[in-house]
């Protein structure tokens, strides 16, 4: 048997949920700056890339800006879509999806520009996401409803994820994301989501191959009756399949988990009183999830 990549839940917590600046200064990140804030951080590498077009970003040994005339919100998205599209083009960008996210201060704040999703990680821009753990509300025994990610696609093929959870689109709200994705990555009928229930506002922040991922998880918990079965329509989940709190655990401890996706499910398991740990290591499981 393999080793397991994870030896506690506090260590999967910690490769997740980093310090997005710590993450940032352990890559030799540079920030990168819009409308007077910093909205995320760029690879040195990336930033290069950039500086073929001096007209629209500012790129200094320690930092990137994002400067258009006029500077609006309007032209900063049109300049970024036009850069956007020539780094898809030279394989640079992959994972198009022709979805835009907004990007903002904060979570909405007003929007400094929009963006391509599939460059989020590039710019290293705080994205934000709703996940709903699914789980069967007439049994004793709790069991879970966890999906496994499509081979096509782009970022964590294959790996376990959470019944539901997509990425909010601009103009979109977390409640409007999650009914969205709950029929299209499980097929749950509206009438199914009125008990749905808002749980928590989850950070993560960790390394990826483009630089840095920071995201925002808004987390529901989606219990569901024990004789509706999930079934995925638009191809973007291979398998759906119900597991119990143990082997949930394993699936996140041998790393199978997403790290969004295994984090969110730490949380629903703290929450709902299901694991077997120490008072101590559950505090520091919350410190670690909350911040």
């Amino acid at each position: 048997m393999p080793p397991r990549r994870f030896s506690r839940l506090t260590e999967f917590v910690q490769a997740a949920c980093g310090e997005p600046a710590d993450v940032a200064a352990s890559l030799g990140l540079l920030a990168f700056r819009c409308g007077g804030v910093d909205v995320g951080w760029i690879a040195p590498t990336f930033a290069a890339r950039l500086a073929r077009w001096p007209l629209w970003f500012q790129c200094l040994p320690d930092s990137v800006t994002l400067r258009t005339t006029p500077d609006s919100p309007e032209m900063r998205s049109e300049a970024v879509a036009q850069v956007a599209a020539a780094l898809r083009a030279e394989a640079v960008i992959d994972g198009w999806r022709d979805e835009r996210v907004s990007v903002a201060p904060a979570f909405g704040a007003d929007e400094l520009f929009r963006v391509e999703r599939a460059a989020t990680r590039h710019f290293g821009l705080m994205a934000y996401a709703s996940h709903a753990t699914g789980f069967i509300a007439d049994e004793a025994d709790r069991r879970l409803w966890i999906s496994r990610r499509a081979a096509t696609k782009s970022v964590d093929p294959g790996r376990l994820d959470n019944l539901v959870g997509g990425r909010i689109a601009a103009g979109f709200s977390p409640s409007q994301t999650i009914m969205k994705e709950a029929w299209e990555e499980a097929g749950i009928p509206m009438s199914l989501l009125g008990i749905i229930k808002p749980a928590a506002v989850i950070q993560v922040a960790y390394p990826v191959p483009e630089g840095l991922h920071q995201e925002t998880l808004f987390s529901y918990d989606l219990p569901l009756p024990g004789h509706f079965t999930p079934i995925n329509q638009d191809g973007e989940v291979a398998s759906i399949r119900q597991t119990s709190v143990a082997e949930t655990i394993e699936a996140i401890l041998d790393g199978e988990f997403t790290l969004d996706a295994g984090t969110v499910t730490i949380d629903f398991l703290i929450r709902h009183g299901l694991l077997q740990e120490s008072a101590d290591d559950l505090a520091h499981l919350r410190r670690l999830i909350r911040g």
